[in-house]
């Protein structure tokens, strides 16, 4: 089945509608991206040239109104070049909805082209740890500035006091810039924990995940920038969760699960009536707990009535707390979070945005730890995508996990360790299995050296 006609139902469309026929098509559930029983949301769009329309776009908007041309309904899925032609006589510039527009620009994602070289060149392994290292100061700058507006909001969260919802802007507009640099350095700050900041820390880096996933999706600055604001302010409600409750070590009884799981309703509620907070980050606040078979909470509702940001942010809300070492457990390796988030694609989770995900992240994620087969450990630089198995990494320790200079190595060229033996990730650890400051590690300034 082509990516579209997964994604048309994210919206509710009705992917059986026709238009080249008879210039009709069935309205959508939800239209307008409202959904029942809370405030309006608003539908994610793109501005384009008519010219710039291709087959399995659904236009949203007109540049003129929608009775000057001879349609029936104000929405209309592209089917056949007819239709293009149709819409080109009539408009210049139209809207069409995210949903479609990112189907058809990404469906290379699923169907990746073979027609390019699947060969490196020499100093890709070496221009990769030059470029993220060259990023990471103005990553860190961001990311710090962040978390201390973070913690500032999370105290007016539990004061009851309005928040600075243009700092917050600002903020993200900070993360954003870093990551259309170079994604790969916000990505690896993620990797810098502490458990005894997790709730700021963990806002913060979903919101990084969040924007670094729409850049994959393609989606545009503005609508990043409300991504990231998402992400970072999701989690509000926990801080009007009694602390005793919320930071407890031991197991929850079911009336302490009931109460921690009232912080999206209290995030709603907080963000519906402090500030001018857009109707997008009010609604994931209240809903990316929810889940695709309707199961999830606090409301269990059904998957029609969850947006694309919602669905975004319930998947890399997941894989972080699953990464990340809690006041109650150790984290797991990303690996394993992300074989969970697959196992549980069809029931907790939107199942064309996991794999999305996860081709996104790869088998072993940028900044995650591993083992090689002779005993060094290796954080990720980035994936090959002809490779899946075989990363850029740098080695950081011998074989003995004693430190070393840093190398960079690409594993798909099959390089040896000193004994001659060909260099392979044997598995992905957590961050809690080494015994060095990984933060010192992930932040020096200096390049690697490169494995020829």
């Amino acid at each position: 089945m082509k990516f579209f006609a997964r994604l048309t139902h994210w919206m509710g469309k009705d992917k059986n509608s026709k238009f080249s026929d008879s210039h009709t098509v069935k309205e959508s559930s939800h239209p307008s991206g409202y959904v029942p029983g809370d405030s309006l949301q608003k539908l994610e769009k793109k501005k384009l040239k008519v010219t710039d329309l291709q087959i399995g776009m659904t236009v949203v908007e007109l540049d003129r109104p929608w009775t000057d041309i001879p349609v029936d309904f104000q929405e209309v899925t592209i089917h056949t070049h007819r239709d293009i032609a149709l819409l080109q006589q009539y408009c210049n510039e139209v809207y069409v909805d995210y949903i479609s527009y990112t189907s058809v620009t990404s469906d290379n994602l699923f169907h990746k082209k073979t027609n390019k070289s699947s060969t490196r060149k020499a100093t890709d392994a070496e221009q990769t740890s030059r470029a993220l290292r060259a990023e990471l100061p103005k990553a860190q700058k961001a990311f710090d500035r962040s978390l201390s507006h973070i913690h500032q909001v999370l105290d007016d969260v539990a004061n009851s006091s309005s928040i600075d919802v243009q700092a917050a802007r600002e903020i993200v507009a900070d993360c954003v810039d870093s990551i259309l640099r170079n994604d790969t350095a916000m990505f690896w700050l993620t990797k810098i924990k502490n458990q005894d900041d997790y709730t700021a820390e963990h806002c913060l880096r979903v919101g990084i995940l969040a924007i670094t996933f729409g850049k994959y999706l393609q989606l545009d600055r503005e609508q990043l920038e409300l991504l990231g604001l998402c992400g970072m302010l999701h989690d509000v409600g926990k801080m009007q969760i009694p602390s005793e409750v919320l930071n407890k070590t031991t197991p929850l009884t079911q009336d302490e699960f009931d109460t921690i799981k009232q912080h999206t309703r209290l995030g709603y509620q907080y963000l519906s009536s402090h500030g001018d907070i857009a109707p997008e980050v009010q609604q994931v606040a209240h809903n990316h707990h929810e889940q695709i078979d309707g199961k999830g909470y606090p409301r269990q509702i059904s998957d029609q009535e969850l947006s694309l940001f919602d669905r975004i942010i319930a998947i890399v809300d997941s894989y972080d707390a699953m990464t990340s070492d809690r006041c109650y457990r150790l984290g797991m390796p990303a690996s394993q979070a992300v074989s969970i988030l697959y196992n549980e694609q069809h029931q907790h989770y939107d199942s064309q945005l996991v794999q999305l995900f996860i081709q996104m992240v790869g088998i072993y994620p940028v900044g995650s730890l591993v083992k090689m087969n002779n005993g060094q450990i290796a954080v990720v630089l980035s994936t090959n995508e002809d490779h899946k198995l075989e990363p850029v990494v740098e080695l950081l320790t011998d074989p003995y996990r004693k430190l070393i200079q840093p190398v960079a190595v690409d594993l798909s060229k099959h390089v040896t360790d000193s004994f001659g033996n060909y260099l392979r990730i044997k598995r992905s650890l957590a961050d809690h299995e080494v015994h060095f400051d990984l933060k010192a590690v992930l932040l020096r300034s200096t390049p690697s050296f490169q494995v020829a």
